[in-house]
């Protein structure tokens, strides 16, 4: 039995997502970021970096339980848990997705997500700053676009964990002020990513 404690975050989103595409059995509890909830006593036993999301999984490995942090773990854990595709055995195409989960955790997401709250966190007379931002942002969407010139999948030719990493940062594109029809080729990979009902319901609020 898996239990995993998220919220409605890219970062919540992406636990959830890959929960899932698992198939497995799980009970979700609601972390309310807003409300101080990563900071109790009862989830700082669960996650001492007071970062959601967080796993425990009843029956990880060799039959004990295993309680894992951050997004990207958990997203190999559950693939190689399921034997999935979407974290591959084969060692060459492990590097090739390695470099794209590692550019969705470390590069994409820090990079984008200061969009989201510019205009009401830099104002007056900080153009320089908003200009830096949207750059940088601006250029990770340029990045992803000529990834997908004439490829479906960031990593390989199919789903891989690589592009649940992407895919919650990139539906907020809006909050981010990014136009995706000047990105086409990021437009077809979020639009296919969206028709995966497992992706749906990773993106449906977390109640509680």
């Amino acid at each position: 039995m898996l239990d995993l404690y998220t919220w409605d975050t890219p970062n919540g989103q992406k636990g959830r997502i890959a929960v899932e595409e698992s198939g497995l059995a799980c009970k979700l509890h609601a972390v309310n970021l807003q409300a101080g909830a990563n900071v109790t006593a009862e989830y700082l036993a669960i996650s001492s970096s007071r970062r959601i999301p967080a796993l425990v999984d009843s029956d990880g490995p060799g039959g004990r339980p295993v309680t894992l942090i951050e997004s990207g773990v958990i997203m190999v854990y559950l693939a190689k848990k399921t034997g999935s595709p979407f974290y591959p055995s084969d060692y060459r195409e492990q590097l090739e997705v390695d470099q794209w989960l590692l550019h969705g955790q470390s590069t994409f997401g820090p990079g984008v997500s200061p969009l989201a709250h510019l205009e009401n966190r830099i104002q007056g007379d900080h153009a320089a700053a908003k200009a830096f931002f949207r750059g940088r942002a601006e250029r990770l969407y340029e990045t992803l676009d000529l990834r997908l010139a004439g490829r479906a999948w960031l990593a390989l030719e199919r789903y891989t964990v690589a592009d649940i990493s992407h895919l919650p940062w990139v539906n907020r594109a809006a909050d981010q002020r990014i136009d995706l029809a000047r990105y086409p080729n990021v437009k077809r990979w979020l639009d296919a990513g969206l028709a995966r009902p497992a992706v749906q319901r990773g993106l449906a609020p977390v109640a509680g």
